[in-house]
């Protein structure tokens, strides 16, 4: 855990003027409000992924300003995605009032004027990403700030930042925290261009939930119920969006599921030969040993015992590959 800011690490009388400084450095110029500074309770959190971050902000009462003025001589390299966690937030941007209830996203385009803020004690974990990366014009994320709801990725976005915030000392101490911070990226993109329009953002869904929908599956092939509901579910979209995102990338879901637990049951065939066959086919969901007979025939040409004593009657001259029976490639 990275504390970047703690008020009780002050004097009492100083815990007002350094909650303003610490608010200044961590976003962008603008005006710290404190209803109450004899009272100000706060604790500020920086977790790096990257060139993304999260930052996590618990503390009492306080209201954060940004003039036209300040826009125009302090301009933001970065974009906020915020959860509000705890109290309700309020925000003003664009001419619209929001009241954030929480568990609820937000968005802040630090490059227009905005009124931010949270009445009571209260949390809320920001994901701010470079917003040169986004590559997405001012007018998109204009519009899609006001209806990210409207985005199939809004409840993928919040467990995002959530799953981000409460295992980051974990998370962003691991080699692979860049990665995953331009994985957020990815997200934030896709978030605000498919709340823009979702025509707009087709190529970039299928780009950004492809690869989890097909990590998801290879993490649970071994699942009888891995349903495409249960997948959809799982990325928060339709069955029907599931469908047409597969359509689209040119490749049955169902048929795709099937190659790849015949795959696992066939390299675990060669590999592990005294284990049962039915119990190989069920360790890879055939719940079924006569259906899973069928569609390894099939695929490969021969029964799983014919792979086996295949396997088995070549091994005095060479090892056996999964190529020696017809094996088809991963997709």
């Amino acid at each position: 855990m990275v504390v970047v800011f703690r008020s009780s690490d002050y004097a009492p009388q100083d815990r007002a003027d350094a909650t303003r400084v610490a608010m200044q450095e961590q976003s962008v110029p603008s005006w710290v409000v404190l209803p109450d500074p004899d009272a100000v309770d706060s604790l500020m959190e920086v977790w790096m992924y990257g060139q993304a971050c999260i930052f996590r902000a618990e503390m009492t009462a306080f209201r954060l300003l940004r003039s036209p003025r300040q826009v125009r001589s302090g301009p933001a390299e970065m974009l906020s995605v915020t959860v509000q966690e705890a109290s309700n937030g309020l925000l003003g941007q664009y001419g619209n009032q929001q009241v954030l209830r929480p568990g609820e996203l937000f968005l802040t385009d630090l490059n227009s004027p905005y009124d931010y803020g949270q009445p009571t004690y209260g949390s809320s974990a920001c994901l701010q990403v470079p917003i040169e990366s986004l590559g997405l014009p001012h007018e998109v994320v204009r519009d899609a700030a006001t209806r990210l709801t409207a985005s199939p990725l809004y409840t993928l976005m919040m467990t995002h930042i959530g799953e981000l915030t409460r295992r980051a000392e974990e998370l962003s101490a691991d080699p692979s925290a860049a990665a995953l911070g331009n994985t957020a990226t990815d997200l934030v993109r896709t978030l605000l261009a498919s709340a823009y329009d979702m025509q707009y953002a087709r190529g970039l869904m299928a780009e950004v939930l492809l690869p989890r929908i097909r990590g998801y599956v290879r993490g649970h092939l071994g699942d009888p119920d891995l349903t495409p509901a249960r997948i959809a579910r799982a990325h928060d979209i339709s069955v029907r969006k599931l469908f047409q995102l597969c359509a689209e990338a040119g490749f049955s879901l169902e048929q795709w599921i099937i190659e790849e637990r015949l795959t696992g049951a066939r390299d675990e065939l060669l590999r592990d030969r005294d284990a049962p066959v039915a119990a190989v086919a069920r360790r890879w969901g055939f719940v079924n040993h006569a259906h899973f007979s069928r569609r390894f025939r099939a695929a490969y040409g021969l029964s799983p015992r014919e792979a086996r004593r295949a396997a088995s009657n070549a091994q005095s001259t060479e090892p056996c590959t999964a190529s020696q029976f017809g094996a088809s490639e991963r997709a």
